[in-house]
């Protein structure tokens, strides 16, 4: 790591710098941080925006969706000339214009275990993040089957998780982090695979929701990065009627067939305390 900023750099971060949480060696840190960001839609758009402004140096944007008219209202990175064209293509286009310092790789794929191991493969960057459990994972997705795969990934490669999910004028967050809040556990602990949910797509979403959950995404990624606090252990739930947060605390299901298998499980008397 290089002892300060060029003049450019400390110029262009200047007042997150003079947060006592950041200083110029997280700033740093965040030029050097990698994160991938699976769903470049409405919470993926926003959240890569913010994260680039913020320099997080390496961006790896995940979707293989184009981009629609009824994309505009909410997805801020996308135009009118824009449709019909990859949205991961289009959103590393505006980024890397808004950022230079970001390195950013678009990947027009869906997720899942076999398509984000041939993008593994063939980033070597992305492959040293991974396999040094330097990598943060964003799941921006739209879907109960895409959030449970990419549970699955982080916690089978030990990496922080944050997810977001968005509906009507109600939004969700929350943080995995099982090497520093273990008694929290997973995405699966809290939601199964049955679990009855409402997407943007059935309910519709108000695009300044959308905006709000994202921009706490992009918080509590940076708090991370940064280790600004203690490890988030709640799921996080807005309610735009009443623009009101509420914080529930998380515990984990001792039966949970992802993050309490044999290779994920803490100890007995870790578990009990837990519970």
């Amino acid at each position: 790591m290089t002892t300060s900023l060029s003049e450019t750099r400390f110029v262009h971060y200047y007042r997150q710098i003079l947060l006592p949480e950041v200083g110029e060696s997280g700033q740093q840190t965040l030029l050097q941080s990698h994160v991938l960001i699976v769903g470049v839609g409405g919470l993926g758009t926003h959240v890569a925006q913010q994260l680039a402004a913020a320099g997080v140096g390496h961006l790896y944007l995940m979707d293989n969706d184009k981009v629609e008219r009824s994309n505009l209202p909410r997805q801020v990175l996308f135009a009118a000339p824009d449709i019909g064209q990859n949205k991961v293509d289009i959103a590393k286009r505006q980024i890397r214009q808004h950022n230079p310092d970001v390195h950013v790789v678009a990947w027009p794929w869906h997720f899942d275990l076999d398509s984000v191991a041939t993008f593994i493969q063939q980033q070597p960057l992305l492959s040293a993040a991974l396999h040094q459990q330097k990598l943060t994972v964003l799941d921006c997705s739209d879907n109960l089957t895409t959030r449970h795969s990419v549970n699955l990934w982080c916690v089978e490669h030990k990496l922080v998780l944050v997810s977001a999910a968005v509906s009507a004028f109600c939004g969700q967050l929350l943080l995995v982090d099982l090497q520093n809040a273990q008694h929290a556990g997973c995405y699966r602990c809290l939601f199964n695979e049955h679990a009855i949910t409402q997407d943007c797509q059935s309910m519709g979403v108000l695009g300044p929701t959308v905006a709000v959950v994202a921009s706490m995404q992009a918080a509590l990624t940076l708090k991370h990065i940064l280790t600004v606090g203690e490890a988030d252990d709640h799921l996080h739930v807005y309610d735009g009627y009443t623009l009101s947060w509420r914080k529930l605390k998380r515990q984990r299901d001792r039966h949970c067939p992802v993050c309490c298998t044999p290779s994920n499980s803490p100890s007995t008397h870790q578990r009990e305390a837990s519970l």
